[in-house]
Parts: structure tokens; C-alpha cells; sequence
């Protein structure tokens, strides 16, 4: 978690030139909810940093990588970011500044896409597969989407067929190695 909040203020650090006035889009700001509301507050959560038409190029162990890999980098085994504020240009894209991510031991990681996670550990099905990393929903190209298979710790398949609704998916959602989703695991629950 922290070295996602230090890209996306390093990213916003890149992004930013001026104080934003007037209708500003995506930009909405509004007073906290209380237990007294009548209306139903509905958030839609589309803010990613890849969806920035101008991202810096993202490096880890000096590989340029997607940002889907962020979600399931251990924050504890990166020893340095640095950004560089310089435009650049690679394999004819130009990105607007990059983002130079170490990690400690670059042997210790095995990336891979979605689907081919998806291939290795969950059984074949005709459903949908509707991916879900530590509670946000991925919605990119599971097969560009990569993640580090060695920092997840559970997954849990939940199929959901419902005819009715013409609905037929297998809803993976995939538990990083976090100090958080650790102590969840290790806790006893007595009913």
C-alpha cells in the first residue's frame, strides 16, 4: 500500500502544473455521509494511473512493466523509486517522465498475466472469468495484466450462475501477501 501511494504521488507530482478552478472533470468534491441521508449515494471507481493519456514509463529492476503489476508488488521487498522528470520515448511511445522501481532480489519474482494464473490454478470452466485483486475489480486485458504470482496468498473462486439473468461467470478473486490479508488468514473464527 505505501509504495502504490508513493507512485501515485510521484505520478501526480509529474501531472501537476497548476490549481485547478472552475468544473473540472472527474473532480467532485462533496460533504460526508451520515447516518441521517435519504438519498443513496452512488461512486463509480474509474481512477487509474494507466488511463492518464500521458503516464511515465513504469520500471522495475530496469524492465519497463505494465501498472497493473503494482497490485501485487510486495511493498517490502522494493529498496528505492526514483522518478525522472524527463520525456522519453521507447519502442515509439512517448511517455512523459519515468518512474524507476528496485526491487531487492530480482530472482524472487515470477510475473505472469491473469489468464496464464488463471490456467495453472483454477480449474477450466465455461464461465466468465471476472478477476478481483485485494478488493479492486481488474478491468484490463487479462492477458497484458500482470501480476506476481509468487506475492499471492489465496484464491478463492466463487461461480455465479444465475439463468435467469443470463449470467454465467467465475468470480477469482486473488489475496496478495499483505502484513493485512496474512492476519486475516491466521485468525480462528469460533461460531
Amino acid at each position: 500500500m505505501k509504495i502504490k501511494l508513493l507512485i501515485t504521488f510521484a505520478f501526480l507530482s509529474l501531472t501537476t502544473f497548476g490549481q485547478l478552478t472552475g468544473k473540472v472533470k472527474s473532480l467532485n468534491i462533496s460533504k460526508s455521509a451520515s447516518v441521517n441521508d435519504t438519498v443513496i449515494k452512488v461512486v463509480y471507481n474509474n481512477n487509474k494511473i494507466s488511463n492518464n493519456p500521458n503516464p511515465p514509463a513504469l520500471f522495475f529492476n530496469g524492465k519497463l512493466v505494465s501498472y497493473s503489476l503494482l497490485s501485487t508488488i510486495n511493498p517490502e521487498s522494493i529498496t528505492s523509486v526514483n522518478v525522472v522528470k524527463k520525456d522519453t520515448i521507447i519502442d515509439s511511445v512517448k511517455y512523459f517522465g519515468k518512474i524507476m522501481i528496485q526491487g531487492k532480489t530480482p530472482s524472487k519474482y515470477n510475473y505472469m498475466s491473469l489468464n496464464e494464473f488463471k490456467s495453472k490454478y483454477v480449474s477450466s470452466s465455461e464461465n466468465v472469468p471476472v478477476f478481483q485483486i485485494d478488493g479492486t475489480i481488474v478491468d484490463d486485458n487479462y492477458d497484458s495484466y500482470l501480476i506476481d504470482e509468487k506475492n499471492i496468498l489465496r484464491v478463492i473462486v466463487t461461480p455465479v450462475d444465475n439463468p435467469r439473468q443470463k449470467i454465467k461467470i467465475d468470480f477469482i478473486n486473488l489475496l496478495t501477501k499483505s502484513a493485512k490479508n496474512i492476519e486475516e488468514s491466521n485468525q480462528i473464527i469460533i461460531r
